[in-house]
């Protein structure tokens, strides 16, 4: 009978925090629906509180998911204070900040809250100082109410919940077990078991993350656990070994380099949205090219195919790949948004913004997206320049009332900031005029293969008319550049192709299909200033493209950009496109042809080796090499 009276105890809790936690959930996607009750719910309708109980109802596993979660959270904080009701005042306050944290984020920023996000809070002071003072009151009270509810109960023995301290030390080692898999949700240890359970990670857009998989899930999900597989030899001393022969390395290539740093000039990397040539399109004929301007200039610099990661998307991590010099297909498959899996990980140091004074990022839409705020924040830029930043960007037209600020006014911003100073200066931008979805009036281009299949005309001819917008503007944007006195060096390319041409095989032409144009630049104040060197290479890996450009101003390197100088030279392109769950890479001939990693040749493979050892230590093991002088800003 004793037994029987426990168990009903025991179901009667479990149903009581079966409530609380679907209570919980439903406040928290509340607080993330509030702003944008249609984004990321389908045709649920445009009220926010309907869609909290559609998503607990439509979403029945996912939702499920995040039940159980709060269910566990709720046990173990039972468990450790012993009283219910604590419990309940506490799961009610958490819920009430979850909730109004998500809206004020998401209305702020247009993300929910990440694992990023929550970083910020070690910036407590200022905060607090961003909130309103009746806010900071109200808080302040409701805290004390709470503190002396708190000792009220714990006064009160009969709430008490468990008397043995046996039973619940045992309940406490099994809720710890049954909730660790949640902290290493997309590992690939439980990664599929969590795809199962409805979790479907959207981590390119968190706020989109929240509205389908929910908050609580869309937190979890934006944390990354095993990112990469440890390199053979891994260790301290290993660490300090490549240290010095990347030292040396680095000695021996500024012998032949004349150029000490980028003082009085400007370097811009420009991604172009969603931009490839039709000519790398198979099976595509059109009527002219939309890209003469481009293709004149590819002619005449350094330039060739870039071997993207992405194909319809992966911008961030393209654009990862170009600052950081790490590449992606490095990591596990898991790991599909660095910016928002390895925020933590990413340093000034150990990116191409080290080597610069001043450095700002022009993009021509929202900031909000990838959590690049955050990123750059880490990589030192000194500002970031959005539609919706404190000092917006100053040009903003489109054309044929595009949704998209058109390259054009893109240029024109980036054109606006380059310094007169004496200073080093970088530049990204990111444009967004060739983003989905395309309604560019004109039809100049039209496309004549194929005329059987169920590709889109309208659309493929649209994007088409944008790419020649993209074209004129590019050369007016270089020929302005050309006429400054200052040193400019520039690094184009297009991040992916557009998820448009469905006539095409992605599985037998897939080279084809993550094959997007790049080039290196230099106005002749540049060439004249720093001499050139031609660095074109039919396929090229986007983390290899500040070594080329180092490389063609005949710029001196630390013991990194040794390293990827080495890469460079000596290794053949790694193959951005092929991810495998050992750490393996493979890689591509000038020919486009495969070479496996275990084909390279011993010279060949131990570089390849120390180039992972240094990105593993710095992303995923003990950053041994954030404390030597294998990074540093060249003097």
């Amino acid at each position: 009978m004793k037994i029987y009276r426990k168990i009903c105890k025991f179901l009667k809790i479990n149903f009581l925090f079966l409530w609380v936690s679907i209570l919980a959930l439903y406040f928290i996607q509340i607080g993330v629906m509030m702003s944008d009750p249609t984004y990321g719910t389908g045709n649920w309708g445009t009220n926010a509180w309907a869609n909290g109980i559609k998503f607990v109802i439509n979403e029945t596993t996912v939702a499920g998911t995040n039940v159980l979660f709060i269910m566990i959270l709720l046990w173990l904080v039972t468990i450790i204070t012993n009283r219910i009701p604590v419990t309940l005042i506490l799961a009610s306050v958490v819920t009430a900040i979850a909730a109004i944290a998500e809206f004020q984020v998401i209305n702020v920023r247009q993300e929910a809250i990440t694992e990023a996000s929550l970083q910020e809070i070690t910036a407590f002071k200022d905060l607090l100082g961003m909130l309103d003072i009746k806010l900071v009151v109200g808080a302040a009270i409701l805290l004390i109410v709470i503190a002396v509810l708190l000792f009220i109960i714990y006064r009160r023995s009969r709430w008490v919940v468990f008397r043995s301290i046996r039973w619940r030390a045992v309940l406490l080692v099994l809720s710890v077990l049954v909730i660790m898999p949640f902290f290493s949700i997309n590992s690939e240890k439980y990664e599929d078991s969590f795809v199962k359970l409805g979790d479907v990670p959207k981590v390119w857009d968190s706020l989109f993350d929240a509205a389908s998989n929910g908050g609580i899930m869309a937190l979890l999900n934006s944390r990354t656990t095993d990112a990469m597989v440890e390199p053979k030899n891994y260790s301290q001393q290993a660490m300090k070994n490549l240290v010095t022969k990347y030292t040396k390395q680095a000695s021996l290539i500024n012998q032949t380099r004349k150029n000490t740093n980028f003082k009085n000039q400007t370097v811009i990397y420009t991604l172009s949205e969603s931009l490839t040539k039709p000519s790398y399109v198979p099976g595509l004929t059109i009527s002219d090219d939309p890209l003469p301007n481009i293709d004149n200039i590819m002619d005449n610099t350094s330039s060739g195919h870039m071997v993207s990661s992405g194909y319809g998307g992966g911008t961030a991590g393209i654009e990862y790949s170009t600052l950081t010099g790490f590449n992606i297909t490095s990591y596990r498959p898991t790991v599909t948004m660095p910016y928002s899996q390895l925020t933590s990980s990413i340093n000034e140091k150990s990116t191409i913004t080290g080597q610069f004074d001043n450095k700002i990022v022009v993009h021509p839409y929202v900031g909000s997206f990838y959590n690049r705020r955050a990123v750059y924040k880490n990589m030192g830029i000194n500002y970031f320049y959005t539609t919706d930043s404190t000092v917006p960007v100053k040009y903003q037209k489109t054309i044929d009332g595009d949704s998209h600020i058109s390259d054009e006014s893109a240029y024109k911003n980036v054109l606006s900031k380059i310094s007169k100073k004496n200073n080093s200066q970088f530049i990204q931008l990111l444009t967004m005029q060739n983003h989905t979805p395309w309604t560019f009036e004109g039809r100049d281009y039209n496309m004549i293969e194929p005329t059987n299949s169920n590709a889109d005309e309208n659309t493929i001819e649209s994007y088409l008319q944008g790419l020649h917008y993209t074209d004129e503007a590019t050369q007016t944007f270089l020929d302005k550049l050309n006429d400054l006195s200052r040193p400019i060096t520039l690094v184009w390319y297009g991040d992916h192709w557009p998820g448009i041409f469905n006539f095409v095989n992605t599985t037998t032409d897939a080279l084809s299909a993550h094959s997007t144009p790049y080039f290196i630049w230099q106005n002749n104040a540049a060439k004249k200033a720093n001499g050139t060197v031609n660095v074109s290479a039919n396929y090229a890996d986007p983390s290899d493209f500040t070594a080329m450009m180092m490389k063609m101003n005949g710029m001196k390197v630390d013991a990194y950009w040794a390293l990827k100088t080495e890469m460079l030279e000596k290794v053949p392109t790694i193959n951005n496109y092929t991810r495998d769950d050992k750490g393996k890479l493979t890689f591509l001939d000038q020919r486009g042809n495969k070479i496996d990693e275990k084909s390279l040749t011993k010279e060949q493979r131990e570089i390849v080796n120390d180039f992972k050892l240094v990105q593993y230590d710095i992303t995923t093991g003990k950053s041994y090499l954030l404390k030597t002088n294998f990074f540093q800003k060249v003097k």
